[in-house]
């Protein structure tokens, strides 16, 4: 009788070639803690963990998030060497699975061992306590937006003061100890700059030597900004109150920007920001002409742009904007605009 040899090899080492969609990440489950030791103290008998760590890797960026998942289940030698990068860029929301960040909180305070690792994080402070679908995301049909939407409108607040929140207490921990995260992206509605209740927060940010960060949500971002001097690309949302407190020591070697465009002219001059992206689904004249004059201050200069035209019949400067981009941006090099809605008239 003979035997498939793929049926010889065990099915954990089977799945690993199993390739799914890159979104299909597996829920974290209950693993001892491996011993951290070289590859000989861990596998002294296997001819496939005495292989470089460079071929290893190699083969390694080749897998999606599930086979690399499999991966670390499959020896302590390989989860040794390639767990910790499963933690250095955490995305760990989505409108169809809201218990991600929690699984992922849950695991980080289990194994704070590997909080060291993390790099970029974009996801809630604090776990939404809702969970619509299980397993896989839902088909974008008409019901199943309409179940999403009327789920998340139906979540409730913790019945708990926040701070006494579990979640809250383990998302403290978590980013207390996450010194090295550079790129950061809060998606929650709190204010966790002013709100004093998210204090441990933003201590825990101020810590951080950041290149990325996004900011949404915030009544006065000033007191976050002053402590990055590091800071290379920022994005301000819709919900900022205002910018004009910056100082000009503040974030001198900004080279990225997204914000609408008052924000921008308290931001970009004297500062060497060298892309810009205007933001302006909530204004009603983002082409002033002394606003954009700021602009040409950056002592980078802006050699790129990104403009995106929301409901352009509303604004009569619409039709000028490359006039305006031309006079106020000579060294521009590359332009992008994007037309939301219909737009009439010639360019002058």
């Amino acid at each position: 009788m003979t035997r498939n040899r793929g049926s010889l090899l065990p099915s954990s080492v089977r799945n690993i070639f199993r390739l799914r969609n890159q979104d299909d990440e597996p829920e974290p489950r209950g693993i001892d803690v491996a011993n951290r030791g070289t590859p000989l103290e861990l596998q002294k008998c296997s001819k496939f963990a005495q292989l470089p760590e460079d071929i290893l890797l190699l083969f390694w960026h080749h897998l999606d998030k599930t086979a690399k998942a499999r991966v670390v289940r499959t020896c302590r030698y390989l989860r040794h060497l390639v767990e910790p990068s499963l933690y250095v860029h955490l995305s760990p929301f989505y409108s169809w699975d809201y218990n991600r960040a929690k699984r992922l909180h849950r695991t980080l305070a289990e194994r704070p061992d590997l909080i060291q690792y993390i790099r970029s994080y974009k996801g809630p402070i604090v776990p939404p306590p809702i969970q619509p679908f299980r397993q896989s995301p839902p088909k974008r049909t008409l019901l199943n937006i309409l179940r999403i939407r009327k789920a998340v409108e139906s979540v409730t607040p913790p019945t708990l003061p926040i701070p006494e929140t579990e979640a809250f207490k383990t998302a403290v921990f978590i980013f207390t100890k996450a010194n090295g995260i550079v790129d950061l992206d809060f998606l929650d509605s709190y204010d966790w700059v002013s709100d004093p209740i998210f204090e441990p927060i933003k201590t825990a940010v101020s810590k951080m030597a950041l290149k990325r960060l996004f900011l949404w949500h915030c009544v006065e971002p000033t007191q976050v900004l002053r402590g990055q001097p590091e800071l290379e690309h920022l994005e301000i949302g819709w919900n900022i109150h205002s910018v004009e407190g910056l100082d000009k020591a503040d974030i001198p070697k900004l080279k990225s920007l997204r914000a609408a465009l008052k924000d921008a002219s308290y931001i970009v001059p004297g500062r060497p920001v060298e892309q810009f992206e205007l933001d302006c689904r909530f204004e009603s004249n983002y082409f002033d002409t002394t606003l954009f004059k700021s602009l040409a201050l950056s002592t980078g200069p802006i050699i790129k742009l990104s403009i995106c035209l929301h409901r352009p019949l509303d604004n009569p400067n619409a039709p000028g904007a490359l006039r305006i981009v031309s006079q106020n941006l000579p060294h521009l090099e590359e332009l992008t605009i994007t037309v939301l809605g219909p737009i009439s008239g010639q360019v002058p």
